[in-house]
């Protein structure tokens, strides 16, 4: 049996798939640690696994928190600044700080892949130089972004920034080694990427299911509620805004003729509409099972939840890849796009009840479902890890 090192970002969106593609592998008996820079709770983490939070971090603990507190400020600021505010002042931060540990962790434990998230550029650079097999997984539909052809001095910076971070890791070479090039783990289908011209490590598998969701529900409340039934989640970041989104779900449902299932804190306010659930941790893929519709900003988690189900969407598209997927989910004909910053309660309301009254909203997202179960999952995700740690080769998809 093979060992694998899971290296990844405090941002449980990026950690999810690879608890559930981790835990597949536990079952199949090879050894899964995970190296983080926060710690998550036990719940989540597969029977079998270990979570790892450097003590070496302690001194950055700080500098952590505030950069995580920064990513709030992604509604309000332009393009060009989220994308600096991700690159300069987050990714590689980060890999600087968890450096020191990681190097550590994998000279005790010896994987045979190192499989690093692709916003965790420190991993595959700690793989590079110690000569270990490196796989990345990326949890969202590429996007190519910024066409530097036009733009040669964002090339030039961006070029400059990774460079002068593989030197800090002691590689002096031009190329770029912040993800693998030999094998690419994407956590969504090839036809939903909507692009032919993608490079061949880019390894399609869809997207990946188990990973342990203890939080309890209240089924029978949920049972004794009419139909339709929208299930709304904004993901794990973005706190500053919720009051105000949530207001504007409060003010578009209130007295609307069904069942709201919204996945917050439920004292952000004092009291909530009669038709509302309100929870704040709750067990998303099963829930699903007994929603009509979705509204989301975007998280490829949950898109990736609401295509298995077969689900439409509204989408209120915040920050980041947000915009790239919300794009995406229209093109395919499988919701509707309202920006944030553009969002009122009145077109939330009318939007939802499009996406439940027009069949080809459905329709489309069963065919998005279909390319994503024949993407293969979990075992897809197993086969490639599984043959890579084995052979050092890549299977065709």
């Amino acid at each position: 049996m093979s060992k694998f090192l899971f290296v990844v970002p405090p941002f449980f969106g990026h950690i999810s798939p690879t608890l559930s593609v981790g835990g597949s592998l536990i079952e199949r008996g090879h050894e899964v640690v995970w190296v983080g820079l926060t710690p998550i709770p036990d719940m989540h983490i597969p029977e079998g696994g270990r979570f790892i939070v450097p003590p070496e971090l302690e001194e950055h603990r700080e500098a952590i928190g505030r950069i995580l507190k920064r990513q709030d400020d992604g509604p309000y600021i332009s393009g060009a600044e989220a994308y600096k505010l991700g690159m300069e002042e987050t990714y590689i931060p980060f890999s600087r700080f968890i450096r020191e540990g990681l190097d550590r962790v994998v000279d005790a434990y010896q994987p045979d892949v190192l499989v690093n998230d692709c916003l965790m550029f420190a991993g595959t650079l700690c793989a590079h130089r110690r000569g270990i097999l490196n796989a990345t997984t990326t949890p969202v539909p590429p996007d190519l972004g910024v066409d530097f052809v036009k733009a040669p001095k964002i090339f030039a910076w961006q070029r400059d920034l990774i460079l002068g971070l593989q030197q800090e890791f002691g590689i002096h070479t031009d190329a770029f080694h912040i993800h693998s090039d030999r094998i690419n783990l994407v956590f969504t289908s090839r036809v939903f990427a909507g692009r032919d011209d993608l490079p061949a490590h880019l390894k399609f598998v869809g997207p990946v299911q188990g990973r342990p969701q203890p939080a309890s529900f209240d089924w029978a409340r949920l049972a004794e509620t009419p139909r339709p039934r929208i299930f709304v989640s904004l993901g794990t970041l973005l706190v500053d805004i919720r009051r105000a989104f949530f207001e504007k779900l409060r003010a578009a449902f209130a007295d609307e003729p069904l069942t709201v299932v919204a996945a917050t804190d439920p004292g952000i306010f004092d009291a909530w509409p009669d038709n509302f659930i309100v929870q704040g941790f709750v067990p998303q893929s099963r829930l699903l099972q007994e929603m009509d519709a979705v509204i989301c900003h975007g998280g490829f988690n949950t898109v990736n939840d609401t295509f298995l189900h077969g689900l439409p969407m509204v989408i209120t598209p915040i920050a980041y890849d947000h915009f790239h997927t919300a794009s995406l989910i229209e093109k395919a004909g499988c919701g509707i796009k309202i920006r944030y910053k553009r969002l009122t309660a009145e077109g939330l309301r009318e939007a939802t009840w499009e996406v439940l009254k027009e069949d080809r909203y459905r329709a489309n997202a069963r065919r998005i479902r279909e390319t994503f179960i024949g993407s293969g999952g979990n075992a897809a995700a197993v086969e490639h890890l599984e043959a890579f740690a084995w052979s050092g080769k890549v299977l065709a998809e």
